[in-house]
């Protein structure tokens, strides 16, 4: 009887987290776009009639969620629980933060990206407590070059594969929704609720804001979202010990990877980063990025719109973690 009280308890608590991740995002995304518009921190739509103007930098009312969510989740849980937490979402935020720097000047260099991140993600180690590598057939027990070399490295590389990941109304966060759900009904099979405390932030904030950027977007994640959900992504698997779960749902996100790092060697031309539309409203990809991601390959392949690509993309993130919670 007294379990049950607790897992009621328990249950009780994640809701309201959840709750307030989800509403405190809904309420600030009317006034995110309107500060957004004011200081005309906006992007055209390339794959719309007219290319009209979307505010970018939407994440901010996902980073605005989460951080209402997490002090106010000092009401419901013990300090122990909290200071997990907050070293949790300590990683999330530093990206997210990252993001913003990277959505107002940018970084030239690539390299910049890998070191300046590899760095942020070094308090992580703190949650991670088992040294051993898993090779499948065998665990190597690397000592500490494992949560303080492997662990960040992995978070970091997720984190860039979300990024990279875009180009299509809602296709960051629509992808990002279905790998944390993956991962929550992953972590509950394994686990049962303990981890979901980590997961309950995002999860509200990035539910609340999907309707937003879905087809036709009102407001676009920027790099202030997607290296915040993408962070918060990789973090939940590494945490859970799931790293060669989290690579398999990830097919996907790391052949696009595999591919864009592909054009970043060749250094691609600027004026063919987007493709265009045909008067059927299909998207017709520009002949030298065929190859270069999996959202032009698709639609060199197929005559798509942008909304039918978006969906064909979202099912086969979907099927890879079908499959991957069925094998693993």
């Amino acid at each position: 009887m007294i379990d049950l009280i607790i897992d009621v308890q328990l249950v009780y608590k994640l809701i309201v987290i959840f709750f307030y991740g989800y509403f405190v995002t809904s309420w600030s995304i009317p006034y995110v776009i309107s500060k957004l518009r004011k200081y005309k921190y906006f992007v055209h739509d390339k794959y719309k009639k007219g290319k009209r103007a979307v505010p970018t930098m939407g994440g901010i009312a996902i980073l605005m969620g989460v951080l209402v969510s997490l002090a106010l989740s000092q009401i419901l849980l013990s300090r122990e629980n909290l200071g997990d937490l907050f070293i949790f979402y300590f990683i999330v935020i530093v990206y997210a933060l990252y993001g913003v720097i990277d959505d107002l000047f940018g970084f030239r260099k690539r390299y910049d990206k890998i070191l300046a991140l590899l760095i942020l993600t070094f308090p992580i180690a703190s949650l991670v407590h088992d040294t051993d590598l898993n090779l499948i057939f065998t665990h190597l027990d690397i000592g500490l070059f494992y949560p303080l070399l492997i662990i960040p490295i992995y978070i970091m590389v997720v984190a860039n594969m979300v990024n990279l990941h875009a180009g299509y109304n809602g296709l960051t966060q629509g992808l990002s929704l279905i790998l944390l759900l993956t991962l929550g009904i992953k972590s509950f099979m394994n686990h049962d609720l303990i981890y979901f405390i980590y997961l309950m932030p995002i999860l509200g904030a990035v539910l609340a804001f999907l309707p937003k950027t879905c087809y036709p977007a009102k407001l676009l994640p920027g790099n202030v979202g997607d290296f915040l959900v993408g962070a918060a992504i990789g973090a939940f698997i590494v945490i859970n010990n799931m790293l060669w779960f989290g690579i398999f749902i990830l097919i996907p996100h790391i052949i696009n990877f595999l591919m864009d790092t592909n054009t970043f060697i060749i250094k691609r031309k600027k004026d063919v980063k987007f493709g265009k539309v045909r008067s059927d409203g299909t998207i017709q990809a520009p002949p030298s990025m065929k190859y270069k991601s999996l959202k032009f390959l698709i639609v060199s392949w197929f005559r798509l719109t942008e909304k039918q690509a978006v969906l064909v993309l979202y099912g086969i993130t979907g099927l890879f973690c079908v499959i991957g919670l069925i094998l693993f």
